[in-house]
């Protein structure tokens, strides 16, 4: 199933697109039967599907519609992301994670779902090589849980044939129980890119 999202850029609060609400309309009528398995994916074209909150001469910062009272926020830096995932506002560690090299992250998202609740996005990150061009990039696997909201692990998408599959099984079996405290890890054969490094500042 997909959703995608829809939103006037001069409204003040996020609204799914009718298409959106018709996607989530099916599945809010079978609440109890969701489940990691059943991936909703949302795609964003933040000018016009988002709100903007902030805007500084360094960054500007989005609030787009989600699921299931879980909004996506993106603060696009220079040559530099956050995302992150709350009902209220960005929080979480995940705000302050990020990669060494200058990226750029696809703007869809694939949920993963406990029940009703989504406890896990998927969303690839590219990166800039040193030609400044976009390489394939990792699934970047995170965690959502409240306020606990932190990135979990990366699959390389270049050096696994099977990347996404391997994002799902390691989100579906540790996003629950995943503490925010551990350090998030490369599933699979981990990128041959030389100082391609992720750092959590605590």
């Amino acid at each position: 199933m997909s959703d995608t999202a829809g939103l006037a850029s001069d409204r003040k609060d996020p609204f799914l697109s009718a298409t959106a609400l018709a996607v989530l309309a099916l599945i809010c009528m079978r609440p109890d039967s969701l489940s990691a398995n059943d991936a909703i994916i949302s795609s964003y074209a933040p000018d016009d599907d988002c709100t903007i909150v902030e805007e500084t001469d360094a960054n500007v910062d989005y609030r787009c519609p989600g699921v299931f009272d879980v909004d996506v926020w993106f603060s696009i830096g220079d040559a530099r992301w956050t995302v992150s995932f709350h009902k209220e506002r960005p929080t979480g560690l995940v705000l302050n994670q990020g990669f060494n090299r200058a990226h750029h992250p696809d703007l869809q998202i694939e949920w993963r779902f406990d029940g009703n609740r989504p406890m896990a996005a998927l969303q690839i990150w590219r990166f800039y090589d040193e030609a400044g061009e976009l390489d394939d990039g990792a699934w970047v696997i995170t965690k959502i849980d409240g306020n606990e909201i932190c990135h979990m692990g990366f699959v390389d998408r270049l050096e696994n044939e099977d990347a996404l599959a391997l994002a799902r099984q390691f989100s579906d079996a540790n996003a629950r129980d995943f503490s925010c405290n551990d350090d998030p890890q490369w599933i699979g054969n981990p990128s041959l890119i030389e100082g391609h490094t992720h750092h959590t500042w605590r």
